[in-house]
């Protein structure tokens, strides 16, 4: 089997990882809108804690679906920080919507994402790029610094939430910030996606 005939082989499952990534980041920048307007109702003082909560856990799913779908596109192998952190602040937001010490439950789940994002960002850098048969599509990296601010401002806000300092308005601060940054992730893989569709 000559070249040409391996690259034809190997193309539908290159294909396949590019629709597979497009549509976890369509769906995750959906779940991102979600939990910013979400976490600006709460701020607003609209059932704060009932926002908090479902924002916590629309934002664990999202982390989730990031850490199962990093390993099948790019260069990262075997489960990533983003999946246990993703089934944690699931957890912890539906813990935190039907049961007690929901702040404190909310805090911790922040603190999760916080050092998620952290790692997740040397991740998505040391990932390289989105292989598509003989070219590369660099969104991967797009986010790395992004994810990595994110996770520190997410961390000290969950830090401070924890120890008691206005808790709540920490906590959906702290859930704003991650969404955003997720759904700006999200807008820059599509349009790197788009980008290399043209070539």
């Amino acid at each position: 089997m000559n070249a040409t005939n391996v690259e034809t082989a190997h193309a539908p499952a290159h294909e396949w990882n590019l629709t597979r990534f497009a549509g976890g980041s369509i769906t995750e920048a959906i779940g991102s809108i979600g939990a910013v307007v979400l976490a600006i109702i709460g701020l607003a003082g609209v059932l704060p804690n009932l926002m908090a909560s479902v924002a916590t856990i629309i934002i664990g799913v999202a982390i989730l679906l990031e850490g199962l779908r990093l390993p099948l596109t790019s260069q990262v192998r075997g489960v990533t920080t983003g999946f246990f952190a993703g089934v944690t602040g699931i957890v912890l937001g539906i813990l935190a919507l039907f049961g007690t010490s929901t702040q404190t439950l909310l805090a911790v789940a922040l603190i999760v994402f916080g050092a998620s994002l952290l790692l997740g960002g040397f991740e998505l850098s040391q990932g390289g790029a989105l292989q598509s048969g003989a070219e590369e599509i660099e969104v991967l990296g797009f986010g790395s610094g992004g994810h990595v601010l994110a996770g520190l401002g997410a961390l000290v806000l969950g830090i401070l939430a924890v120890i008691g300092l206005s808790p709540l308005v920490l906590t959906l601060a702290g859930l704003l910030c991650v969404g955003a940054v997720f759904l700006c992730y999200e807008m820059w893989t599509s349009r790197g996606l788009a980008a290399f569709a043209r070539k």
